[in-house]
This record gives structure tokens, sequence and C-alpha cells, in this order.
């Protein structure tokens, strides 16, 4: 089976140019030239690298790509918990040790209105492969032993688009994420993408399913004290999908390993994650 790699491959903007200095005729003699030189090529390539021009085509391609009639993605057996005492924060926090990599996402209650300070942070979401916890930091007067969690050079913390929630956690908290990961902006800075990927991007690209987002609900109050089962399917599924997320590029596609930082690297290839993505 062959693959399209001329949009990636193949600058189209000067392709463009060329039309209209030197004719169609010739421009487009040129496009089919460079990519039947470039189909060429990809029949005598390794496993290795055709599943990287694979990868890198259906990046490129992902805003072409239609979301509609996939099965819509879920927690699977997941639990969900929503933490909001002490003494539950304290028993999750002794779970989530034995982790080694963590999906996380935060939600604050939205500002409509211009000069007004943002909100406090109000919910904390974190998963690993068996749970979801949403931890209500809004209503637990302690959470220290949630932000050991976070600065913890032993656990990897993945996220989408965490610039937002990174300041918040240094103005409220005075913390900074360690060994955190941001998944939207990974193939941005290292793979020379245009822009940040979002959750619902992420699990299409590599999950193939539909990541149900509401604006409706994203933009709810997350101070109330008890969460409605929207806000909850919400928050559990955005730190759930980063998870599933990361660990199934790593599954499908272990060379894009060397696009993340060395911290991971070194602990990858000694097969400090080989359990984890077995158990999958």
């Amino acid at each position: 089976m062959k693959i399209d790699i001329s949009e990636s491959f193949i600058n189209k903007n000067r392709i463009s140019l060329i039309k209209k200095i030197c004719g169609n005729k010739t421009g487009e003699e040129l496009e089919k030239a460079v990519s039947n030189a470039f189909s060429d090529v990809v029949t005598t390539l390794d496993d290795r690298t055709y599943k990287l021009i694979d990868f890198i085509s259906k990046l490129d391609n992902i805003n072409k790509i239609t979301d509609d009639n996939l099965p819509n993605y879920t927690l699977k057996n997941k639990k969900v918990h929503i933490i909001k005492t002490e003494k539950d924060l304290n028993e999750a926090v002794l779970k989530l040790l034995d982790s080694k990599i963590l999906g996380f996402d935060t939600e604050q209650k939205p500002i409509f209105q211009k000069g007004v300070p943002p909100s406090k942070i109000a919910v904390i979401q974190i998963s690993d492969d068996k749970n979801c916890y949403l931890f209500q930091v809004h209503l637990i007067r302690n959470i220290k032993p949630l932000l050991d969690i976070l600065t913890s050079k032993d656990l990897i913390k993945v996220g989408i688009g965490l610039n937002g929630d990174t300041d918040a956690l240094y103005k409220e908290f005075r913390i900074r994420l360690r060994c955190c990961i941001d998944f939207g902006s990974l193939f941005k800075t290292k793979m020379s993408f245009p822009n940040d990927i979002g959750a619902k991007r992420s699990v299409l690209l590599f999950l193939n399913q539909n990541l149900q987002k509401s604006k409706r609900v994203s933009r709810s109050n997350w101070e109330n004290i008890k969460l409605s089962d929207t806000q909850v399917k919400y928050a559990s599924e955005d730190a759930s999908c980063v998870y599933d997320v990361f660990c199934t590029m790593l599954i499908n596609y272990p060379f894009l390993s060397e696009i993340l930082p060395s911290w991971f690297q070194e602990k990858y290839d000694n097969n400090h994650y080989k359990k984890l993505l077995e158990e999958f």
C-alpha cells in the first residue's frame, strides 16, 4: 500500500509561485515529477522509515479528517473518583505513587468580564491506567501531597495545552510542574507542525475516536460543590484521553520516543515503561 507524502514534502506555496511565474503547465509538470519521485522512494523504505513517513502524512492531513462517524471516546474500565476531603486525597495520592505515567489537566471557573482576574484552580484531574481522580482542590484545605505528585521527578505528567495550567499552578501554589510533557505542543516544536494539537485531534490521530468536547460544559461553574454528571464526564475524559493517547503513541510509534525529553528517553530506553505498555 502506497502512502501520499506530497502534502508533507512538497511546498505547495512554491509550486503555486512557479505556476504564477512560469505558467500552470510547467508548475503541474514539476509537481507531478516531484510527487512521482517521492512515490518511487516510498516503495524502497524500511518498515521504521515507512511508519514514520506514514505518521507524518497523517499528522499533516489531520485537519482534513472528520470524526463524525467514529466511535466516541470513553474511559472504558477506568473508575472515576471525586475527591473533596483531605482523607480521600491522601489515599488517592498513595495509589498514584505506584504509577509511572499520569494524564493531567485542571479546570477553573470561567470569567466572562474583562479586567477581572482569573479564578483559582477548582479541579485537578489525574488519570492512570485504571483510575481517574477529580480533586476538587477548592474544597480541600491541605493539598500538599497532591502538589508533591505534580513536582515529583519520578512521575511523568502528560497534558495537552498546559500553558494556562502551569501559570495558574505557579501563581496560586508557587510550584512548577516537573517531568511534564505537553503533548499538544510536542509536534509543533519537534516535527514542524504549524499548530498545537488539541485533545480532540490527538484522540482522532492516535485512537481513531471522537472525543466529545462541549464548550457549554467547559465554561460551566467548576466551583460547584457537587459536580454535574456532564462535568464529571468532561473532566475525567480530558485527563484520561491524554494518558491513552500518549501510551498508544509509544506502542504504535515507538520511534517517536526520540522526540520526547531526554529524561524520558533514558527511562524508556531502559525499559522502565515496558510492563506498563504491555498491560495497556
